[in-house]
């Protein structure tokens, strides 16, 4: 039964009481189940290659693809695949590329997270040493105008003179 004609049905037991629920459940598991969809399932196509021709199919997929550049040569090294950048062979599988990139991706990441947090707390501890010395930067600003206004003055007595 479908679920347009459970909630009809549910309706129709709660106004009109449990005999024509009754009849109405039997009506219509008579009619079979109906539904507002005609989109059917399809059933998978059964290949008929040999057991053979599959294996040669998956292998085209593992072969070597990818020459690597010397970039790509050295993230190969740096993600320990291979031991030296000779070592390497002028094609390398996709998938192993498309993995060491994603390893080198991750490791820079953590290590440019590692340098934030690091240069936070050293941003912090100077901050911390800057406000005992007693500098802070709304001091920083009044000496910088003080001295801009003090070169503007004396511009403007030297070209009165």
């Amino acid at each position: 039964m479908s679920f347009i004609g459970a909630c009809g049905l549910a309706r129709i037991a709660t106004a009109a009481g449990g005999r024509q629920m009754r009849s109405l459940a039997i009506r219509s598991q008579q009619l079979g189940s109906y539904s507002t969809s005609s989109i059917t399932p399809k059933e998978p196509e059964k290949s008929n290659k040999t057991s053979s021709e599959a294996s040669t199919s998956t292998t085209n997929l593992n072969t070597h693809t990818h020459a690597p550049n010397n970039l790509e040569k050295k993230l190969l090294v740096f993600t320990k695949k291979y031991k030296s950048v000779d070592d390497i062979p002028a094609f390398v599988n996709q998938d192993v590329m498309e993995r060491c990139r994603n390893q080198v991706r991750i490791k820079l990441a953590n290590y440019l997270m590692i340098g934030t947090a690091i240069g936070c707390v050293i941003m912090i501890i100077s901050g911390k040493k800057a406000q005992e010395r007693g500098e802070s930067v709304q001091k920083m600003n009044l000496d910088w105008h003080k001295e801009y206004n003090e070169k503007a003055r004396q511009e403007a007595a030297a070209t009165k003179n």
